[in-house]
C-alpha cells in the first residue's frame, strides 16, 4: 500500500467518524429534496380556483411600476402599517393593487374610501395558499387589464417604512438596478433565495420568469411548504433562466440584526422581530408611533 492510499483511507476513516456530511451525500439529499417538493401539491387547489371577489375594478392601462401588495385580513379594518406602506407606495408613483387573503365576507371589511380611491384594484381572495397564492391569483385577475413594466411584490409581513428618505433610497436603488430582479435581502440557507416580503421584477424577469412561475403556483395548507417550495427555489430557478438577481442587503439578518439593519439603511423592522423585540428601548426610538398601532 503507497503511502498516498494510507493517507487518503486515513482521512476518510476520519471523515467517517466526524458529525458531518460529506459534500457529495449532502448535494445527493439536496437533489432527493428538490425533487420531493417539486412533486408534492397532487389534490391541491390551484391559485386561482379559489373564490376571489373584486372589490373595486382594475383600472385598466400601462404602468411604469404597479405593486402587488398582499395583507392577510384578520379583521374588518386594514392594518395600520398596512396602509401607511400602501400610501408610501403610492406617493412615489407606484400603482397598487391591494390584494387581501381574508376569512371575513368581503362585504364586512371597512377600507377608507379615499384610501380605496387611490387604488388601482382591490381583490378580496379566500385565505388559502399564504402570499404566493394570493400573488399568483391576482396578477392572473390583474395582467389581462393593466400591465406594467417593473412588477413589486410586497406583503403585510415587513413594518414601514421607518423613514421617508431611506425609503427613498431604497426606490432609488431598485429603479437603477441592472438586476433583471431585485430584492431587500438574500438569505443563505438552506439554499441561497431572496426573500419574499419585497421583490421587484423587470418586464423581461415578469414575462420569461414570473409568469410562467404563476401558473403552477398551488394552494399549499402549510406555510413551511410555501416556503419551501415557492420562496427558496424562485431565485435559483430565475438564475438558472438567465435573469440576474440581487438584493438590495445581501445576507443581512432581518429578525437578530433588524437594529443594525436599520442602521444600515433598511426601511423596515420585520413584523416578528417587532413582536420579539417590543419592549427594546430601539423600537421607540427606530419606529414611528402609528406603525404600532394594533
Amino acid at each position: 500500500m503507497t503511502r498516498s492510499n494510507t493517507l487518503r483511507d486515513w482521512r476518510r476513516s476520519l471523515k467517517d467518524r466526524l458529525p458531518y456530511v460529506r459534500r457529495r451525500v449532502h448535494a445527493s439529499l439536496e437533489r432527493r429534496y428538490a425533487l420531493l417538493t417539486d412533486a408534492l401539491g397532487m389534490g391541491v387547489p390551484r391559485a386561482a380556483d379559489v373564490t376571489l371577489t373584486v372589490a373595486r375594478p382594475v383600472r385598466p392601462g400601462d404602468a411604469d411600476e404597479l405593486c402587488l401588495f398582499l395583507s392577510h385580513q384578520a379583521a374588518p379594518a386594514l392594518k395600520p402599517h398596512v396602509v401607511a406602506h400602501v400610501t408610501a407606495l403610492l406617493d412615489r408613483g407606484v400603482r397598487v393593487v391591494l390584494v387581501l387573503n381574508t376569512d371575513l365576507p368581503a362585504d364586512t371589511l371597512r377600507i377608507d374610501p379615499a384610501f380605496a380611491d387611490r387604488l388601482d384594484g382591490l381583490l378580496v381572495r379566500q385565505n388559502l395558499g399564504y402570499d404566493f397564492a394570493g400573488w399568483a391569483h391576482a396578477h392572473a385577475v390583474v395582467s389581462p387589464h393593466l400591465r406594467a413594466q417593473r412588477l413589486y411584490l410586497v406583503n403585510d409581513s415587513i413594518v414601514g417604512p421607518l423613514d421617508g428618505a431611506a425609503f427613498d433610497r431604497l426606490l432609488a436603488r431598485v429603479r437603477s438596478s441592472r438586476a433583471d430582479v431585485v430584492g431587500l435581502i438574500e438569505a443563505p440557507t438552506p439554499r441561497p433565495h431572496l426573500q419574499s416580503f419585497f421583490l421587484a421584477f423587470n418586464a423581461r424577469a415578469l414575462a420569461g420568469g414570473l409568469v410562467p412561475f404563476f401558473r403552477e403556483v398551488l394552494c399549499f395548507a402549510d406555510k413551511g411548504t410555501v416556503v419551501d417550495v415557492y420562496e427558496t427555489h424562485l431565485t435559483q430557478r430565475l438564475r438558472h433562466a438567465g435573469f440576474a438577481c440581487e438584493a438590495v442587503f445581501p445576507t443581512a439578518d432581518p429578525y437578530a440584526g433588524w437594529e443594525q439593519l436599520v442602521a444600515d439603511g433598511f426601511p423596515y423592522v420585520k413584523g416578528r422581530a417587532l413582536a420579539e423585540h417590543r419592549r427594546h428601548p430601539a423600537v421607540a426610538r427606530l419606529v414611528p408611533p402609528h406603525l404600532l398601532a394594533d
